[in-house]
């Protein structure tokens, strides 16, 4: 067990956590005690010492996403957090789904269905088809999205746009969330961008070639998984040069990175080789 001399100082609230609470939310009680202790349960926790990263990620990761970015068991984090002074919320939102804030959206009736599992067996992104359903949903609606797997980015995503959410799995194979408006102030909604009619090969040749052949970092994600993938794009950007690009080898176009990098001010380009197989250019202005 991992125990700090400095504990007893901890505020003696009680504060109850579960695997959907959130890194920030434990980082705002006592980042200075949580992050030395995920540092000593798993080194890849010390992203959390970078500021930037912090303030970028810290916020939508839960402690479930958390283990699973750093491969490490989420008993064990759990433990961590409890020798540093939190409660520990006996049932997990597996065994207690939250409640939703207004009864008529309980109703199956007020859930719209849309599964995308035909989507990606055609190896295509169902971003734009999921938020257009979003875009038009009725008040008081939700979205009942049938998935292959949990889509952490959309979840983060949807989070900015006011939701809150719950995923079941009746089956392997099979991951229904169900998206409910939480009465929160959602950020503005932009139009869906496809991206994909936005590759430019020959811009793409254009600007890679403006950069000095030892100036270009190149990393390799197609073999990675969200959200590990775009943890590993992002910290590798955080190092980046004014004079420096990242050249990204990437199995498709990341629509989930791409308003982040809009955010921070970056710019890129892409260029499709085949299906499978996308470069990505990425680049400080």
């Amino acid at each position: 067990m991992f125990y700090l001399p400095s504990m007893r100082h901890f505020c003696q609230m009680i504060t109850l956590i579960n695997p959907e609470t959130t890194i920030k939310d434990l980082l705002e009680i006592n980042q200075d005690l949580v992050i030395p202790a995920l540092i000593k349960l798993n080194k890849s926790f010390s992203k959390l010492r970078n500021p930037i990263l912090r303030r970028l990620l810290a916020r939508r990761v839960s402690i479930a996403d958390a283990c699973k970015i750093a491969g490490c068991s989420i008993d064990n984090f759990i433990e961590t957090m409890k020798q540093v002074g939190f409660t520990i919320e006996m049932e997990t939102p597996e065994e207690k789904l939250p409640a939703l804030p207004k009864p008529e959206v309980n109703r199956a009736g007020h859930y719209r269905t849309l599964d995308v599992r035909p989507i990606l067996a055609q190896d295509k992104d169902p971003l734009k088809e999921i938020m257009t359903n979003v875009s038009t949903l009725e008040k008081c609606q939700g979205l009942k999205l049938i998935n292959t797997l949990e889509p952490l980015p959309l979840i983060h995503l949807l989070a900015d746009r006011g939701f809150s959410h719950f995923t079941v799995s009746p089956e392997d194979g099979v991951v229904i969330t169900y998206f409910y408006p939480n009465g929160t102030k959602p950020a503005i909604a932009k139009e869906p961008v496809d991206y994909e009619q936005t590759a430019n090969a020959e811009l793409f040749e254009q600007l890679l070639a403006g950069f000095s052949p030892d100036l270009i970092v190149y990393l390799d994600v197609r073999q990675l998984e969200m959200p590990k993938l775009m943890l590993s794009i992002l910290e590798r950007l955080l190092h980046l040069g004014n004079n420096e690009a990242l050249f990204v080898h990437h199995k498709k176009i990341p629509v989930y990175l791409l308003p982040e990098l809009e955010k921070q001010g970056v710019k890129y380009a892409f260029k499709q080789i085949s299906p499978g197989d996308v470069h990505m250019l990425i680049y400080k202005s």
